[in-house]
């Protein structure tokens, strides 16, 4: 299988022309023209039909575009990996949390690791809980930390997964909405106008779950944010209701700028799980990575 050719083609499919692809390859159009008129003739197929001065993918180009895409995204973390390994000789950390990981529980473990491995680069991303699974699934990080989605690993021998905290998620207000410190229904409170994170986020996705379990229709997502912070600030504003993890949500309770809605016979649990692949997979660091943070579960947050 010639894979350079089915490089210049996927490129030229997804960039829409042979000019683009020369463009980010710096390969000359006519090179290119020439290796993919070549594969279709070495493979008795065709990949591009002329359309007036276009090309337009055939219904078998099409199909090759998704494995494609998925195979030359292995290439570029293969070739991420061998660049770290050159740029980072004592070896690079790459942790993906969700926004409440990443704001509340993982500075702490990054700093106490940093105090010990100096030497180790440490990269965080965030992002919501369904893109900390696929990164990790996709070799982007080493670990991730994430609410529970309910949905286990295809390869569970692959992966290995340890509860970090159990905590509940509550509805919030603003302290000067009508239903803050009252008991309401789940119906009651899902006619009000919610502002929520984005797809993906396990938060929302527990509170679909929660309506559907209910059978009640869900709420109407007014607002949307693609991080907590600002979900929290535009609840504290004074419009609409949200469905937030009580770690972040009792501090500001505290405080008196948030308010909890009590919805009495509704408990969602959330549990905050650190994800890994599995201990022969990993290096030295990101195992004593996990050994600080599990040292660290009985430590106050």
């Amino acid at each position: 299988m010639n894979l350079h050719a089915l490089r210049l083609f996927y490129y030229v499919a997804v960039t829409g022309s042979v000019t683009k692809a020369s463009e980010k390859l710096h390969i000359s159009q006519p090179a290119i023209s020439a290796q993919i008129r070549k594969f279709e003739k070495e493979n008795n197929i065709k990949l591009f039909n002329i359309q007036g001065r276009g090309l337009v993918l055939t219904p078998l180009g099409n199909k090759l575009i998704k494995p494609l895409e998925k195979m030359f995204l292995i290439e570029e973390q293969v070739q991420n990996l061998i660049e770290d390994h050159h740029n980072y000789p004592e070896g690079k950390l790459r942790i993906a949390g969700n926004y409440l990981a990443t704001s509340v529980l993982i500075p702490k473990w990054a700093s106490l690791f940093k105090q010990k491995y100096s030497a180790v680069d440490v990269q965080i991303t965030t992002v919501n809980s369904h893109e900390a699974i696929e990164k990790l699934i996709n070799f982007e990080v080493d670990v991730a930390i994430y609410s529970d989605m309910g949905v286990p690993f295809a390869n569970p021998d692959e992966f290995e997964c340890t509860e970090l905290y159990r905590d509940e998620y509550l509805f919030v207000v603003a302290p000067g909405h009508n239903y803050a410190f009252h008991k309401v229904t789940l119906k009651e409170i899902a006619s009000e106008p919610f502002i929520m994170r984005e797809e993906g986020s396990a938060a929302r996705e527990r509170l679909l779950r929660l309506c559907r379990e209910q059978q009640i229709n869900p709420p109407q997502i007014e607002l949307q944010f693609n991080g907590l912070h600002e979900t929290i600030l535009a609840v504290m504003a004074g419009y609409g209701v949200s469905f937030v993890s009580s770690l972040v949500a009792e501090p500001l309770l505290k405080q008196g700028v948030l308010a909890r809605v009590d919805v009495p016979g509704i408990s969602s649990m959330n549990s905050i799980l650190l994800g890994t692949r599995s201990r022969e997979q990993q290096e030295m660091f990101v195992h004593d990575f996990i050994g600080l943070v599990i040292q660290q579960l009985d430590t106050k947050v």
